[in-house]
């Protein structure tokens, strides 16, 4: 069982000219997911996260993801992030071209944080490329900011 196991009624988005319909990401979506994030550049995916690492991933109680599916069953949009100590993360969130702009990543955006808050979760976190500067508008406009004095560092393993 995950943090995050509360059933999340399917959402229509009505905001959409298509109907796309929003649900939780089971393990079970993982090549998919992995096929689906792999199309965005801007997502910085990483080459050793295939589908065996999703799976992983997904079944971490830890782990927030959900996907937007069109009426044909096709991702057009998904967000994966979890929580990390006290703080909640957003690594990847990408949707399709033609379904930007119109309510998706939002949405998105929203059912990762609402799992997040309901854990208890009270800051998220999330990395842009500095060249992505239309991912940057958007993540501006759902309310995140630059944080002052702290700078971020990593490694691989």
């Amino acid at each position: 069982m995950t943090l995050f196991a509360e059933q999340l009624d399917p959402t229509n988005l009505s905001e959409c000219p298509a109907p796309v319909m929003l649900r939780r990401t089971t393990a079970k979506d993982a090549p998919r997911l992995e096929r689906f994030f792999r199309q965005f550049e801007e997502v910085s995916f990483c080459e050793w996260q295939d589908a065996r690492c999703l799976r992983g991933v997904l079944v971490q109680k830890t782990t927030t993801s959900f996907i937007a599916l069109d009426l044909s069953g096709e991702i057009v949009g998904a967000v994966l992030g979890g929580m990390l100590g006290s703080r909640g993360t957003i690594n990847h969130l990408a949707v399709s071209p033609m379904y930007r702009s119109q309510g998706v990543g939002q949405r998105l955006v929203e059912a990762a944080s609402a799992d997040m808050k309901r854990v208890g979760v009270l800051r998220m976190f999330l990395f842009v490329d500095d060249a992505n500067l239309a991912g940057q508008r958007f993540w501006s406009a759902q309310g995140f900011c630059e944080p002052r004095g702290e700078r971020t560092l990593e490694r691989d393993l």
